[in-house]
């Protein structure tokens, strides 16, 4: 399904927003506290959290309003699933449902869908095919979009690998920690306080 450019631009440039309208719809519509749900859903937000911070630390600048990428990076979480930062976001979004009720999981797994899988990631796909041809359609034929499985092997290591880079991953992610930090907070407020 091809998307319209300029449909997949605003929704790209706005992906970040998602998290802060899922976080009112919290406040609006609050869960229920159950202690073995709730903690599995902190232990998922910490996972994807963890897994967002692996993955920016082998990528360039990637907080853009544009689409792009100086390489293909094809190594670290890369070489497992093609989008980690979005099944970092998957993660996380799914603790906070968990954390708040059965309900808001439904919820949450649609919308996440909707946007970054019939939205954001074809749109990225179509930029990184016409920029990286070949060893992009390749890249893609053996590595799954957000998910580690199936899977069609290993990419090819690359000249072009570097290895993680704490200090970008701090940099890169410090907007990411501080949004899962509020929500966090907002989850635990709305459950225990309102």
């Amino acid at each position: 399904m091809k998307i319209n450019k300029s449909v997949s631009s605003m929704a790209f440039k706005g992906r970040g927003l998602f998290w802060g309208v899922f976080a009112a719809g919290i406040l609006i519509f609050p869960g229920s506290f159950e202690p073995l749900r709730f903690t599995l859903g902190l232990m998922l937000v910490l996972a994807g959290q963890l897994l967002r911070f692996w993955a920016a630390g082998f990528i360039p600048k990637y907080r853009t309003e544009v689409i792009g990428a100086p390489v293909l990076v094809t190594w670290g979480p890369y070489k497992w699933v093609r989008n980690p930062l979005y099944a970092g976001n998957a993660v996380m979004g799914l603790g906070w449902s968990l954390m708040v009720s059965w309900g808001w999981v439904g919820a949450f797994v649609v919308a996440f869908l909707l946007l970054y899988s019939l939205i954001v990631i074809p749109a990225e796909e179509d930029f990184l095919s016409e920029k990286f041809g070949d060893s992009y359609a390749e890249y893609k034929r053996m590595v799954p979009p957000l998910f580690p499985w199936p899977r069609g092997g290993f990419p090819a290591p690359s000249p072009e690998e570097k290895p993680f880079d704490p200090k970008r991953a701090r940099e890169e992610e410090i907007y990411s920690i501080r949004v899962n930090i509020v929500v966090t907070i907002v989850i635990i407020i709305r459950l225990f306080f309102l």
